[in-house]
């Protein structure tokens, strides 16, 4: 197996708000600390400058490196002055040795049209098309008729689009044995088996590995490509064989793929932030306890902290009744949130403290956002109230208000408090609760969350105390192995990565066995 990644841009970035990758040296000193032996790269001149500049500097800066970083142009439509006609620019390109093209319609101003780019992908025939639609989180909508009709109207074509996931599935699955010309590119792909799943069902033939290095971190990525229960020959095509075989390019060299490090002989992995059933927001072909725990014991996950998803949705009683119910099935692996909605249990407090006295019940957790109260109400007071007095952690969607928080910590010195994705969120906005941290050692956050930025991860290690950092996955909206990837890939110690993985839950969850 040899690690191509198709997804990568060079050069600097508009306010370096996060490390870029500015030279072939940067890039290439990431790609050898992750593994990844060869990358397809565009300037980052072409996208925020212009391609006409940019894709001929990429040139330059590819000098020397051209056995491992290939170069990918940035194509604009035509009918302007900008750009050669696409005759002309598609000769450039073959005499340049590029083998793949890239439009960025939203970034540069135009749509997604047969009208208008139809002459640029006549031109460029079987030179494969990267699709850039900048999604950002997995709940966005790709324009998907606009791409069915270019995939219909060019099979010979190529066409990849870029981290597709979340709602990928429910558009795409119904019609893409139609489409054998569309590809996807897995640096988003997160939800629970869903690499499995589109294997056995399209074969792994147009699924390509790609980072999106270094607008987003690469560990999810690389995590959910060697921590998936894929055959070898799967992951060896996903890795890179599919892109040589769309780029042209030689079979790279063969490497052994990486062991996975968790489970036996590896790092103990305790998961505080997991869900079970279904959800109307996004498919995920896996939510019960019983296949919860086989995906457990394929990535290595020994124990799951789990909130139901009717918990924190609309029948709290049934979804806690269902979560207790797997704790029973599966002691020791499963634990329980005791899901508390302030609607239903904010006046009826014995009914709550019924629940979170049941066998396997060692937390307590909500989400204002779907429960749609802010989290100032007054009707989450017992929640704080019961776990400050029987010692249990509360986990919140969203973290509270500085100054709330701070009360509540002051106040109730028995509360155990964790901000879910708080780990993965933008730094801006962070050094306030980093504060809080740093002066309440109760106050924790944990590591989900489905968008990161390059090396975030570490710097937050380096801004807090890692003792109050715990992993969690939001299984199944989010993979194990693709938020454990996070972890596992980030430039910290292993020293470090056991803590978050393991030492630190194992520490606060008191009620556990």
């Amino acid at each position: 197996m040899s690690l191509l990644d198709i997804n990568v841009m060079l050069g600097p970035t508009p306010d370096d708000a996060e490390p870029s990758l500015k030279t072939a040296d940067d890039l290439l000193r990431e790609m050898d600390r992750l593994g990844i032996a060869e990358a397809l790269v565009y300037s980052s001149h072409a996208r925020y400058a212009h391609p006409r500049e940019g894709n001929w500097q990429l040139l330059k800066q590819l000098e020397g490196h051209r056995d491992r970083l290939h170069p990918c142009w940035v194509l604009m439509p035509p009918g302007t002055d900008e750009m050669p006609p696409p005759s002309e620019g598609v000769r450039q390109m073959r005499e340049n040795g590029i083998r793949a093209a890239r439009i960025l319609p939203g970034q540069h101003l135009y749509p997604i049209s047969r009208r208008i780019l139809g002459p640029l992908l006549e031109a460029l025939e079987e030179i494969p098309l990267i699709i850039d639609l900048e999604r950002y989180h997995w709940s966005e909508m790709s324009p998907w008729e606009a791409v069915f009709s270019l995939c219909e109207a060019y099979p010979r074509l190529p066409i990849i689009l870029l981290r597709e996931g979340g709602t990928t599935p429910r558009a795409l699955y119904p019609v893409w044995d139609t489409f054998p010309n569309l590809h996807i590119e897995t640096s988003y792909i997160q939800s629970a088996c869903c690499l499995e799943e589109i294997c056995g069902r399209f074969g792994a033939g147009r699924l390509l590995f790609g980072s999106g290095l270094p607008r987003f971190d690469a560990g999810g990525a690389v995590g959910t490509l060697h921590g998936s229960a894929l055959a070898d020959r799967e992951r060896a095509d996903i890795a890179g064989a599919n892109a040589r075989r769309l780029l042209g390019l030689e079979a790279g060299r063969t490497t052994t793929a990486r062991a996975w490090p968790c489970g036996k002989e590896g790092f103990r992995v305790w998961d505080i932030h997991g869900h079970l059933g279904p959800w109307y927001k996004a498919y995920y072909p896996v939510y019960d306890a019983a296949a919860t725990v086989r995906r457990m014991d394929e990535t290595g996950v020994e124990r799951l902290v789990l909130s139901d998803i009717k918990s924190v949705e609309n029948d709290p009683d049934a979804g806690n009744a269902r979560a207790i119910a797997a704790c029973a099935e599966f002691p020791g692996r499963i634990y329980a949130y005791g899901g508390y909605a302030p609607s239903k249990y904010g006046k009826n407090v014995a009914a709550f403290e019924r629940i979170v006295d049941q066998p396997g019940v060692i937390g307590i957790k909500f989400h204002c956002q779907l429960h749609n109260t802010r989290p100032e109400s007054p009707l989450y007071q017992p929640a704080f109230d019961v776990a400050n007095e029987r010692g249990l952690p509360i986990l919140t969607h969203g973290v509270l208000p500085p100054d709330l928080l701070r009360r509540l910590l002051t106040e109730k010195p028995n509360l155990t408090y964790i901000a879910a994705h708080f780990a993965a969120s933008p730094p801006e906005g962070q050094e306030a609760y980093l504060a809080i941290a740093r002066e309440f050692s109760n106050f924790y956050f944990d590591t989900t969350g489905s968008v990161i930025r390059f090396g975030g991860f570490a710097r937050l290690v380096e801004r807090m105390p890692v003792e109050q950092i715990l992993y969690g996955s939001d299984f199944p909206v989010m993979d194990f192995p693709y938020q454990l990837g996070r972890v596992l890939y980030a430039d910290i110690s292993d020293t470090l990565k056991q803590m978050i993985l393991w030492e630190n839950p194992a520490r606060i969850y008191r009620r556990a066995s």
